[in-house]
């Protein structure tokens, strides 16, 4: 039974990521400072390793006999990396680094980094049109947080090697249930305000356009880049999206 170190795995996609991982009969140990509680594991407590930690206070002892790691870890949004600049650059990028170098002086087979597909801003002009960016698309990432993350792909990715099949997912907008609620999300900003105000809150007039896929879909998308064939996945970048909507859409269609 191979073990998966999940950092960030007390998170909005980490929660739903772990019970997809033991539904498929890996060992999991998931290391986050639960920031917002443990509660969000629910009866996933009992199934795992839990460590208690900040993911730029990892060390070797927290990567023992693992043969994949996952890095959701870090901060995750425009606001707090823009809020905390130090703090963005220490978990997504230094932090991030840190992780997989690590990984592979471990002996792990795999890591999955969750990076973003917002570093390729397109911006919000009627002349953007409705485009899925293929992978080998410019980027040009404006907010901290997108940078930080290129930044990080940028020194995780050639780490690849025989032995080491590292590979970043830049993940659209995640939108669905998990354990522990994210509400600054589109969709589920939507669905929440909907319930509780009868009323949809559309900023800027809605014409940003939003990448979205299902946190279920994310978290089977990571379980597949540990069963694949290493050789489809090493060095390689893959974006995670469904649809491509103008936030204006989603509203109606919520």
């Amino acid at each position: 039974m191979t073990r998966v170190l999940v950092v960030g795995g007390g998170g909005y996609v980490g929660c739903v990521l772990t019970e997809e991982l033991l539904a498929k009969g890996y060992s999991v140990r998931v290391l986050d400072r639960l920031f917002f509680g443990r509660e969000a594991l629910g009866s996933a407590l009992d199934r795992i390793e839990l460590v208690v930690e900040d993911l730029r206070e990892i060390d070797e002892s927290h990567l023992e006999d693992c043969g994949a790691v996952i890095n959701l870890g870090g901060l995750s949004n425009d606001p707090t990396a823009e809020f905390s600049p130090k703090a963005n650059e220490e978990m997504n990028t230094v932090g991030a680094i840190r992780v997989a170098e690590m990984a592979r002086r471990a002996g792990a087979e795999r890591l999955v980094f969750a990076s973003t597909a917002s570093i390729y801003d397109r911006g919000v002009g009627e002349e953007v049109q409705d485009v899925l960016q293929h992978e080998d698309a410019p980027v040009d990432p404006k907010a901290a947080y997108s940078t930080s993350k290129l930044a990080a792909e940028r020194g995780i990715l050639p780490l690849a090697g025989p032995a080491f099949a590292p590979v970043a997912f830049r993940m659209g907008t995640v939108f669905g249930f998990s354990p522990r609620m994210r509400y600054d999300l589109v969709v589920n900003a939507f669905v929440k305000d909907a319930l509780s105000q009868g009323k949809l809150n559309v900023i800027y007039g809605g014409s940003m356009w939003r990448p979205l896929i299902d946190v279920k879909d994310v978290a089977r998308a990571f379980v597949t880049a540990l069963e694949c064939d290493p050789a489809q996945i090493r060095g390689e970048t893959f974006n995670l999206v469904g649809g491509n909507l103008r936030i204006s859409e989603v509203a109606l269609r919520t």
